[in-house]
């Protein structure tokens, strides 16, 4: 197998990671004390609520504390004349070639949480599926997407 992609993503996307997995933290708690609620109110067991909330939360907890080291550690991504080269995950290891010659369009994206620290995800899309490299700046996702648009072109020029 050759070499592995050499940009990575920016440093900042370990917040962004950070910042999402609290957010996903927050959302079951509301619904554990939710439960918790219907089920007092309808005169149930609230063990198993505490019990299946808390073992749940445990795992969000976890996740958090591995997983977004773990995927800034792998997340990787080339683009060269002939394709776009992903390589990440977190348990399991991915590694993608996307060949210019099948991109149909390009895009950048950007939610609350990725505008707030200056980053955006490139889409790659062919007639199968997108591909996404998440947590670029801004201006280097707007280049990448550029070029990426452009060796696309000239790739299917060449076809």
């Amino acid at each position: 197998m050759s070499d592995l992609p050499s940009h990575r993503l920016d440093p900042r996307m370990l917040r962004v990671w950070y910042v999402s997995d609290a957010i996903g933290i927050v959302v079951v708690a509301v619904l554990a004390v939710a439960a918790w609620a219907i089920v007092r109110h309808l005169g149930g067991d609230v063990f198993w609520v505490y019990l299946i909330g808390g073992l749940v939360e445990l795992v969000c907890v976890g996740d958090l504390l591995i997983s977004p080291r773990v995927e800034m550690a792998t997340w990787r991504y080339d683009v060269t004349p002939t394709d776009v080269d992903l390589y990440h995950g977190v348990f399991v290891k991915k590694r993608v070639l996307v060949p210019l010659v099948r991109v149909q369009h390009v895009e950048t994206r950007q939610g609350p949480i990725l505008r707030a620290h200056g980053l955006a995800t490139v889409t790659v899309s062919t007639a199968g599926e997108s591909f996404e490299i998440p947590g670029l700046a801004e201006a280097d996702a707007a280049a990448l997407r550029d070029r990426v648009a452009e060796l696309a072109r000239l790739a299917k020029e060449d076809v």
